[in-house]
C-alpha cells in the first residue's frame, strides 16, 4: 500500500536520528545517575547496558508491528484492525493521554530546573507562557518543523554533553567503581526500572513511522541512535561515579549540571547557565514531538483537527503547570509515569507484537 502522508511532509530516513534522540534524552540526563545508583549504587551502570538492550528488541518489535499489514500505517490503525473500532480507540485515546502526560512532566522538570538554577525568584506564568507559544509555532508547523528544531537540538546539546565527558577525565577516580559486582540481581533490575525513565518517548515512532520516507530503511538509523544514546548515557554515568564518590553524590542532587562548573572560560564563569539555556532547543523539541504524536491520534482517532487539539493540550498544560507547585506531588506524578511507561513498554508493545505477528500468519493460512 502506497504512503498515504503526502510527499511534502514526508522526512528521509536518517532524520529519524534527531528524533529519537529528542525523544529519549530530556531533562533526566542532568540527574539520572543519582536516581539510578539508588538501588544499586555504583554497579548501576550495568542497568544502563540492560535497557539500552532492551529498548533495541522493544524497537524492533515495534518496526514489526508496523510492517504487519500495509506500508505507511501508525499504531491507530493497527489497534483498530486489531481489536475493533470501539476497543481499538479506547486503546488509542489512553496513548494519546500518554504522550501528553509525558510532555507535561518534560514541561514541567525544566521549568523547575530554571527556577532552581537560573531565575529563582522568577513568577512561573510569564516564561511558562513563552515556552508555551513556541512550542504551539513548532508543532502547528507541522512534523518537518518538529524534525528540524530535533535536528538543531541535538547538535547544540552534543556540544556540551561530550565535552563535558573528556574535560572530567583529569579529576575522575576509576576506583570509586570497585568492587565491580558487589549488588544482588534484584538491585540491578530495581535500578533499571529507574533507568528506563530516561528512555522513554521513542514509542512515537508508534505515530511518526508514516511519515518516513521508505520507512523499512528508517530502522538501521533508529537502532543506531539507540546505540549512540545508550552509550551516551553509560559514559556520563560511569565518568559521573568515577567523579564522585557514593557519598558525595548522595548529597548532589544535580550531577551533571555541577560537573559543568569545571568549564572554565574568559566571558562565562558559570558555563552551567550557558548549558540550561542552549538546553532550551533540545527540550522544545522533545515536547513538541510528544504533543505531536498526541494530536496526531486525536485526528486518527476523533477527526479533531490537529490545531484544536494542540491548543487544548497546551491550556492544560499551563494550568496545571501554574496550579501545581508542590514537588512532592510532582514527583510522585513522575514515578506514576515512569509505572505506566513501563507497562506500555515492556507490556503492550510484545502484546501488540503477538497479536500481529498471529493475526498475519493466520491470513496467510
Amino acid at each position: 500500500m502506497k504512503n498515504s502522508v503526502d510527499e511534502k511532509h514526508l522526512i528521509s530516513p536518517f532524520l529519524i536520528v534527531p528524533l529519537m534522540y529528542v525523544s529519549m534524552v530530556g531533562v533526566g540526563v542532568l540527574n539520572f545517575q543519582r536516581e539510578v545508583a539508588e538501588h544499586a549504587g555504583y554497579n548501576a551502570y550495568i542497568s544502563v547496558v540492560l535497557v539500552g538492550i532492551s529498548i533495541h528488541l522493544i524497537l524492533w518489535m515495534i518496526y514489526k508491528i508496523l510492517r504487519s499489514n500495509q506500508e505507511g500505517l501508525d499504531v491507530t490503525t493497527v489497534n483498530t484492525t486489531c481489536f475493533g473500532k470501539i476497543a481499538g480507540n479506547i486503546i488509542n485515546f489512553a496513548i494519546v493521554l500518554y504522550f501528553c502526560f509525558g510532555a507535561f512532566i518534560e514541561f514541567k522538570a525544566y521549568i523547575e530546573v530554571i527556577q532552581l538554577w537560573v531565575f529563582p525568584s522568577i513568577k512561573i506564568l510569564p516564561i511558562s507562557t513563552i515556552l508555551v507559544l513556541l512550542i504551539y509555532y513548532t508543532v502547528s508547523g507541522g512534523f518537518r518543523s518538529v524534525t528540524g528544531l530535533s535536528f538543531l537540538g541535538l547538535l547544540i546539546t552534543l556540544i556540551f554533553i561530550l565535552p563535558e565527558n573528556l574535560l572530567v577525565l583529569p579529576y575522575i577516580h576509576p576506583l570509586n567503581l570497585m568492587p565491580l559486582f558487589n549488588h544482588s540481581i534484584t538491585d540491578i533490575l530495581l535500578s533499571s526500572k529507574s533507568m528506563l525513565y530516561q528512555f522513554l518517548g521513542f514509542e512515537a515512532l508508534l505515530l511518526f513511522y508514516p511519515f518516513i520516507k521508505s520507512p523499512t530503511k528508517s530502522q538501521k538509523w533508529a537502532h543506531l541512535a539507540v546505540f549512540f544514546i545508550t552509550l551516551m548515557y553509560l559514559m556520563l554515568i560511569i565518568n559521573t561515579f568515577m567523579y564522585y564518590s557514593e557519598g558525595q553524590l548522595r548529597e548532589i542532587f544535580w550531577p551533571t549540571i555541577d560537573m559543568l562548573k569545571i568549564i572554565e572560560g574568559p566571558v562565562f564563569q558559570r558555563i552551567e547557565y550557558l548549558a540550561i539555556s542552549m538546553w532550551l532547543i533540545k527540550i522544545l523539541a522533545g515536547i513538541s514531538l510528544g504533543l505531536w504524536a498526541a494530536c496526531r491520534g486525536m485526528k486518527n482517532v476523533f477527526q479533531i483537527k490537529p490545531r484544536a487539539s494542540l491548543l487544548a493540550f497546551l491550556v492544560g498544560i499551563l494550568i496545571l503547570e501554574y496550579f501545581l507547585k508542590d514537588r512532592i506531588i510532582f514527583r510522585w506524578i513522575s514515578e506514576f509515569y515512569s509505572d505506566v511507561g513501563l507497562y506500555f513498554i515492556y507490556g503492550y508493545i510484545p502484546i501488540m507484537f503477538v497479536v500481529t505477528q498471529v493475526r498475519k500468519n493466520w491470513k496467510k493460512g
